[in-house]
């Protein structure tokens, strides 16, 4: 077979090949020649020296940060609590759209309601080649494999957490053996610890199945630990454009149930909701990927993909509601080691009524992402959504055309007053503003 590999051209830059073991300033000197980078590439990815220093802490052969706007959805009522949300997202619309619901429904429903499952967190310790009775065998020596967890337990026990259990089973279509230990994390997302705790079991399982472990290791599906948001507003105050508040109610519910029907419209839905959601884990410096695995896998937990949330008119009212799982901590990890997910805390919980714990920031989250759906129907369902978005889009516009503090305002209006969403029309535009004044 011919090789399909493509030659590097002669002029190619190619980093050294020590390039991973020099410093984070070393290898922004290497790029800034090889790539000819120019001050503002090289001051953009690293607007302060500290945060080279952080970055290369946090990750491997790291030469720089990138920064995400960081911004606030306020005045959000969640369990009778006004509440102000950080989020980091660099899309446009999403923290003006969570703002605008979550307002609309804490002044005319009187906000959200939320609830959760608990804390506890599951790992898996998969075991092949196992000998009959293998089940039998763990649940008999279950206070034996919890005695072995004791010391690495012990601090998430003092905090009112720690061991909560062990089930095992034989999986059908592959054959194996899997023990699934349940651990209450309390404020942590607890991966760390969960792993831990789980190779800690390989060897007494191995002795007390016969088999050999395959692998020990945390799910992130966190099926035991679900946030649940829902509110109640009157269909009277959804009144949009010209679609009066009974006519609105009915069109989100019917939207919904087009979410629930259709997998590829309910992929979208269920972006929508993690608009907010990832925003808010993004700020607090909580685990993204994790999260996000874990909520589209329960949309698809009965077999088919389908929206997350659920809305209906009873009694005048539009109710909707929203649950899933949501492993988020307040402690440990990212989680207020970095500068930014502290600043973000401190902002979620600057109500001194409240204390910061991860239930709490769970909740808050389920509602958000509850607050950010509505938002999202609401305008489809109306004038659509490209009205918001595009005048968002006019300020990122004037911004690449050049216009610098009130400028930029200034020319987005007269991008959006002219119709011409184009670079070339707003420089133009631009240079018209700045002869007039």
């Amino acid at each position: 077979m011919a090789d399909t590999a493509h030659p590097l051209q002669e002029d190619t830059p190619v980093l050294p090949s020590s390039f991973r073991k020099l410093s984070p300033r070393e290898k922004r000197r290497i790029l800034e020649s090889l790539l000819e980078l120019s001050p503002q590439e090289m001051q953009a990815s690293a607007p302060a020296e500290e945060m080279v220093d952080l970055a290369d802490v946090m990750v491997e052969s790291a030469v720089g940060v990138m920064p995400v706007p960081l911004g606030i959805a306020t005045g959000i009522r969640i369990d009778g609590i006004r509440t102000n949300i950080p989020m980091a997202v660099e899309e446009p619309s999403v923290v003006a759209a969570a703002t605008f619901a979550g307002q609309l429904i804490s002044r005319g429903g009187g906000g959200f309601e939320t609830a959760g499952t608990g804390q506890v967190m599951t790992a898996q310790i998969a075991i092949d080649d196992t000998g009959p009775g293998a089940v039998e065998a763990v649940q008999k020596a279950e206070r034996d494999l919890h005695r072995e967890l004791t010391g690495i337990l012990q601090p998430m026990t003092a905090r009112g957490g720690g061991y909560r259990g062990i089930e095992a089973t034989v999986l059908p279509d592959s054959g194996l053996f899997v023990v699934y230990l349940h651990v209450d994390t309390c404020d942590a997302m607890g991966a760390n610890l969960i792993n831990t705790a789980a190779e800690a079991l390989r060897s007494p399982l191995e002795r007390i199945t016969g088999g050999t472990v395959l692998m020990a290791i945390l799910t992130n599906g966190a099926p035991r630990r679900r946030s649940r948001a829902s509110f109640s507003i009157p269909v009277e105050k959804l009144a949009r454009g010209t679609y009066d508040g009974p006519t609105m109610a009915k069109r989100i519910v019917r939207a919904n149930e087009f979410a629930h029907t259709d997998r590829l419209r309910a992929v979208t839905h269920n972006k929508g909701i993690m608009n907010g959601i990832t925003a808010l884990a993004t700020a607090t410096g909580n685990d993204t990927r994790a999260i996000e695995a874990a909520v589209h896998a329960w949309a698809a937990r009965d077999g088919e993909y389908r929206a997350l949330t659920d809305y209906r008119v009873q009694d005048g009212c539009l109710e909707g509601s929203l649950e899933l799982p949501l492993a988020m901590g307040t402690v440990g990890g990212a989680v207020g080691f970095h500068p930014v997910s502290s600043f973000a805390l401190k902002v979620l919980f600057m109500d001194s009524s409240v204390e910061p714990s991860a239930s709490r920031l769970q909740r808050v989250a389920a509602a958000l992402g509850l607050a950010q759906n509505f938002a999202a129907i609401s305008a489809l369902v109306s004038e659509g959504i490209q009205h918001g978005h595009m005048r968002r889009h006019a300020r990122r516009l004037a911004w690449k055309a050049g216009a610098r503090h009130q400028e930029i305002q200034d020319l987005a209006d007269r991008i959006w007053n002219a119709g011409k969403f184009n670079l070339e029309a707003a420089q133009t535009l631009l240079a018209t503003l700045r002869r007039e004044s």
